[in-house]
């Protein structure tokens, strides 16, 4: 019997899945979260797991692990210091970065630049040149290399970007400074721009260079302190960390590539909505994953999230493979507050796990969402399967500071607290959907994360949504999400050619090139022919522009010439799609970038169907409580449902609450809740 453990961090708590593979046998734990040291979460989610299931060492098969490691180490610049070498002339690239200035300063005479990754006074200007087109100009000078790397030696600089001019079209040059700085410095951390994003734009590919170098010595000492800890427990199984894209990647590559998993927190969360969003019926959903700290959302169309080319974290432009993932800090720790002594708000500072929400107990004493939900009984006594008792006298202390300063009665003054968390995680869900020419109201809303069953309905009314779908585990989803992924690279080349110009012959070499080496990568891991899967893209753009639009092409026998016209119509029609507009007839379109994805397929677990019952639900109902609802202007008495005790076809009419594990459903009056066939609870306005 082989067994996979999934383990994905959030703000606070850790959450953690055992999962038989052929049978679907599951079991669930959420631990407190350590930040100050997300390794001893992993650790002790583990522990607990490998306790509660009684899964022996020998019988796990693989390990599966989703991480903000990288991202928090950005936010809180606990990265390490570095150097850059850079083409001779070049040395300002970052200083100069982009004329592009965010919108809310208006102009440049208003903007000041955000620190850079790397400050000036360590950046080194290397002798050599190569042409646009790769060729060599000027050779690299070792003994110039060799006493740079010498110098960043003596300055305790123990990470070194490299990113010289062209060396997307040829990395010679890099590879080169590469062998000699490991010659001299071999303990030195080390990234060259050609092997972490091999396309052009200096500035974006420098930058990215640099992130990745800074991250490398953190991100290597954790996935260290976690192999350790596994092979201490005797689980030799194959380890892997969720890509921002959506795929995975064995960790010993997330460790030289680790700004491949800055954005990859809630990746995982994604892919498991998609999974029971295409199984119950609905391929166009909003993902709402809402934790303690944050809450993610993602626009899903035909069963498949947008992908971007590169995206932001925090201050620093990234041009990595990321899902379309917009967060906003609206979280079940979200602390309330007051502006000016009269204005509340919410968010975005959260308690996080330490000291957490007042009703955990543990020191916190400013009011957050969760205390609010608690004093308006929509959360019960205990959160985790009894793990974390919840006080409501504290809940209500903290709460009422608020009421108090507002002259508020302590229910009004919580049911203030949630509305404007439910206003600020609406607008994140209009800033995906409504900006972009989408309404949200035919979409169905996918509610997972600890917190986002709980505020679900409420956010469907408010944005008069008809569809919620609940995931059988939805507190533990981003983890189950995990053992729905595949091992996945993504290699891109640079070459851009005008579709009245095109050379299609090279466009299809460099997909054979593109095809051989990921195919070599996925076969040093393990995967033979039958088990990978590859898929061409391009990315274009109208002549003139700066952003390209990513089109994917299915591998196929057909001539080039007919492959890249049907893909330069798709170009039109996607350009149309989310700009409102196409040149198609006016101007040429240019293929900026040629890539090939590749997917190492992993055996899918087996998901039992739901045991069916008849449309009662009474054998789950375990008690009565009152809860407040804005629209009874009061407070109602609601029967509390034990989730797994719900049979597929049993009908929950609102007011109800449904308890779980690892999370809480609050269902609204004027809904209805029906257990499918997949175990998902659908949700649907009366």
């Amino acid at each position: 019997m082989s067994w996979r453990l999934a383990v994905d961090i959030g703000g606070t708590f850790t959450d953690v899945v055992a999962l038989q593979e052929d049978s679907g046998e599951l079991h669930l734990a959420k631990v407190p979260s350590t930040p100050d040291d997300p390794a001893n979460g992993f650790i002790d989610g583990i522990e607990h797991i490998v306790d509660v299931s009684g899964v022996s060492s020998g019988d796990i098969g693989a390990v599966f692990h989703g991480t903000t490691v990288a991202t928090n180490a950005i936010l809180q610049r606990k990265y390490s210091p570095l150097g850059l070498m850079i083409t001779s002339g070049y040395r300002e690239a970052l200083e100069v970065a982009r004329q592009t200035v965010p919108g809310e300063f208006g102009d440049i005479t208003w903007w000041i630049k955000p620190e850079r990754v790397v400050p000036l006074e360590l950046v080194r200007s290397v002798e050599g040149r190569l042409d646009v087109e790769g060729n060599e100009v000027t050779p690299i000078d070792p003994i110039e290399v060799r006493a740079l790397a010498l110098e960043f030696k003596r300055l305790g600089i123990k990470a070194l970007a490299v990113s010289l001019l062209h060396s997307y079209r040829n990395p010679m040059h890099e590879e080169q400074v590469r062998d000699v700085i490991k010659e001299v410095y071999p303990e030195c951390f080390i990234s060259i721009s050609s092997d972490i994003l091999r396309e052009y734009r200096e500035y974006e590919r420098t930058n990215t260079t640099c992130l990745n170098t800074a991250l490398m010595p953190l991100l290597s000492n954790y996935h260290e302190k976690l192999e350790q800890h596994l092979h201490s427990r005797k689980i030799t199984a194959p380890f892997y960390i969720m890509r921002s894209s959506g795929g995975l990647a064995q960790a010993e590559e997330i460790s030289r590539l680790p700004i491949a998993a800055a954005l990859s927190g809630p990746a995982a969360g994604v892919i498991a909505a998609c999974h029971f969003g295409n199984l119950s019926g609905f391929p166009n959903i909003i993902c709402f994953d809402v934790g303690g700290t944050s809450a993610d959302i993602c626009l899903v169309e035909d069963g498949t999230p947008r992908m971007l080319t590169e995206g932001r974290v925090d201050i620093y432009d990234v041009k990595t493979p990321m899902i379309d993932i917009h967060t906003v800090g609206a979280g079940g720790g979200s602390i309330a507050w007051l502006a000016g002594g009269r204005s509340l708000k919410v968010g975005p500072d959260s308690a996080g796990a330490d000291p957490g929400p007042a009703c955990y107990g543990r020191g916190g004493e400013l009011p957050t969402v969760t205390d609010a939900n608690l004093v308006l009984g929509r959360l019960t006594s205990s959160l985790a399967g009894g793990g974390v008792e919840l006080d409501y006298d504290g809940a209500a202390k903290a709460v009422g500071t608020i009421a108090t300063a507002l002259n508020l009665e302590l229910t009004a003054a919580a049911d203030g607290i949630l509305r404007i968390a439910i206003e600020n995680m609406a607008a994140g869900i209009r800033t995906v959907s409504v900006k972009r020419g989408r309404d949200p109201r035919d979409y169905a809303l996918v509610a997972f994360g600890g917190a986002g069953p709980l505020h679900a309905c409420y956010l469907a009314d408010w944005l008069d949504m008809k569809q919620v779908l609940i995931p059988p585990s939805p507190g533990v989803t981003s983890a189950y999400g995990l053992l729905l992924t595949d091992v996945r690279i993504d290699l891109v080349h640079t070459d851009v050619q005008r579709e009245d110009q095109l050379d299609r012959g090279r466009v299809g070499l460099q997909f054979d090139e593109l095809e051989a080496r990921v195919t070599k990568r996925l076969g040093g891991e393990g995967f033979d022919s039958s088990s990978i899967e590859l898929t061409h893209f391009l990315d274009m753009r109208y002549g003139g522009q700066a952003y390209e639009i990513r089109i994917p092409m299915a591998v196929s026998s057909d001539p080039m010439a007919k492959r890249l016209t049907a893909a330069i119509g798709a170009f039109h029609i996607a350009h149309k799609d989310l700009y409102g507009y196409s040149y198609e007839g006016r101007e040429p379109v240019e293929i900026v970038n040629v890539g090939v994805t590749g997917l190492g397929l992993l055996k899918r677990p087996q998901i039992p169907a739901a045991i069916t019952g008849n449309s009662a639900p009474d054998a789950a109902l375990r008690d009565k409580v009152e809860v407040y609802f804005p629209q009874s202007r009061g407070k109602v008495t609601c029967p509390i449902y034990i989730r797994s005790e719900l049979k597929a076809g049993n009908l929950v009419d609102g007011p109800a609450i449904v308890e779980q594990y690892d999370s809480t459903t609050v269902i609204n009056p004027g809904w209805r809740g029906r257990i499918d066939e997949w175990g998902s609870l659908v949700l649907t306005k009366r």
